[in-house]
Parts: C-alpha cells; structure tokens; sequence
C-alpha cells in the first residue's frame, strides 16, 4: 500500500529534519556513490565502495558474508564517529543486518532497500534476533501480486523493525521513487535520534 501513515515520536524533542549521526550507503560493488546519489543529497550521507573481492552474493556465503562485514565495520570504524545510520539495498542488506547484529555499537538505525536474501541462508534467523538497532525496511511493490514475504520477514524478525511497502514502484525503490524512499527513511532516523537521546538522559539519570 502507498504510506499514508506519520512515523512519531513522543519523546524529548528534535529540531525538525535533525539527524545528528553520520549516515552511511553501504553497497555490494563498485559504484556506491551513483547508487545512492538520491539519498547522498537527502542525508548529506557518505558511500561506502566494497573493495574487489568482497561482494556478496545473493545466496551470501559465509566467507562471502564474514570478508564484507568485517571490512565494513573497519571502513566505519576509520570513517569517524560512530554509531552511524546505514543506509543498504539489494545484495548489500544482509550483510548489513549481520554487521549490526555484531558491531551494535557502531550502528545507530538501519534503512533497508529492497532486499535480496536468501532466507534459507544458514542462521538467518539468529542474525535478525541480534540487531539492537531500530531498522526500517522498505520494500518496492511494481504490482498488486509482487511477493513480499522476504522483505517482510526481515522486518518481522528484527525487535525494532518496521515494514513499509512503496506500491506502483519498481526496484529499486530507493531510485525509481527517491522522494518517497527518503521521506520514510529521514523520518525514522529523526525517531532513532530521538531514541538515542531519550537513552543517553536515562543514562545520565541513573549515574
């Protein structure tokens, strides 16, 4: 369906539009700043190119998955402040999902494109129950019979996730309907924002 809905917050309040962390594209080749030139403009966001030989593919196979997560997580780690906002689509989600799940410091919300997972990957399941993070999937819908059961799963078994699906789009979404895909993706990152502060008083109440 066409989101009609308005992610809210109803915590300590955020100037409007405010994404204090960094945010970050991750992809699974060359390319990344082209692929996500929309949401580098949107989020004043960075890229992240996987060097030659560590591009998963669909089937995402252990070595595959391990090579990407751990060079990723040092591309974060040397990239400044962490935690960060990641920002993946297609081939890039799972790896994504697996970096946050073992790197929880480093990862402050996930916006998910448009995945291709293949869900019979083994722990597949274990690797969503481990994501802290808040993470928002959107998946593109270009008919009333596109199946959606792979998107909708990694929604579901993610704590923190929450599903939207883009109708009358082709994949992938965060292309084809930028103005959407953003809007939905700036406003849940202004909710882990939110989060983020509402934790950081608690923790200093308790101190």
């Amino acid at each position: 369906m066409e989101p009609t809905e308005t992610l809210t917050w109803d915590g300590p309040e955020l100037e409007a539009g405010q994404i204090r962390h960094r945010v970050v594209c991750l992809h699974n080749g060359a390319g990344a700043g082209e692929w996500f030139a929309h949401q580098i403009a949107a989020y004043d966001a960075v890229a992240w190119d996987v060097p030659d030989g560590v591009i998963p593919d669909a089937a995402g196979s252990p070595d595959q998955i391990e090579a990407w997560v751990t060079t990723a997580a040092a591309a974060l780690r040397d990239g400044g402040v962490t935690p960060v906002h990641l920002v993946a689509s297609g081939r890039a989600v799972y790896g994504t999902i697996v970096l946050a799940g073992r790197y929880p410091e480093l990862v402050k919300s996930m916006i998910l494109g448009d995945p291709e997972v293949d869900i019979s990957i083994e722990g597949y399941a274990r690797s969503l129950q481990l994501v802290q993070a808040p993470s928002l999937v959107i998946a593109a819908a270009p008919h009333a019979d596109t199946d959606i059961n792979e998107p909708q799963s990694i929604a579901g078994g993610i704590d923190n996730g929450v599903f939207v699906i883009i109708e009358n789009t082709a994949v992938p979404a965060h292309r084809t309907r930028a103005d959407s895909f953003n809007e939905w993706a700036t406003s849940f990152m202004t909710i882990a924002e939110g989060l983020h502060t509402f934790a950081e008083s608690e923790e200093d109440f308790r101190a």
